[in-house]
């Protein structure tokens, strides 16, 4: 039950801004608001993967939901009435960075494990 904590929290915050976006963010931005949530979930699945084929126990929180957290807490308590876009783009850009990283780092630890 553990690699499914992170899944339901995501989609937990995720439609919990759709729902309470003051303006209305899924109707202004749908394409940018579902890659957002699709990089998130594939980086939360890639993890997954990453420790199943290794044989690791997964962390029960990606850390990945603190800032979209952090967001929807900036969105729903008023503090940038404006600026809901602004902050999907930087989030949105944010996540898409983390993942490329996380990506990147899998790849050369691979890489470094089989030259040796």
């Amino acid at each position: 039950m553990l690699p499914l904590v992170s899944p339901v929290l995501l989609f937990l915050l995720c439609t919990t801004w759709i729902f309470m976006s003051p303006t209305d963010i899924l109707e202004v931005h749908p394409r940018l608001f579902y890659f957002m949530v699709g990089t998130a979930f594939a980086n939360i699945s890639c993890q997954l993967i990453v420790c199943q084929m290794s044989s690791t126990r997964c962390q029960p929180l990606n850390w990945m939901l603190l800032p979209i957290a952090a967001v929807l807490a900036v969105v729903l308590a008023g503090l940038a009435p404006h600026s809901e876009t602004l902050l999907l783009y930087l989030l949105t850009a944010f996540l898409t960075l983390a993942h490329i990283h996380y990506g990147v780092v899998v790849f050369l630890a691979r890489k470094d494990s089989h030259e040796q």
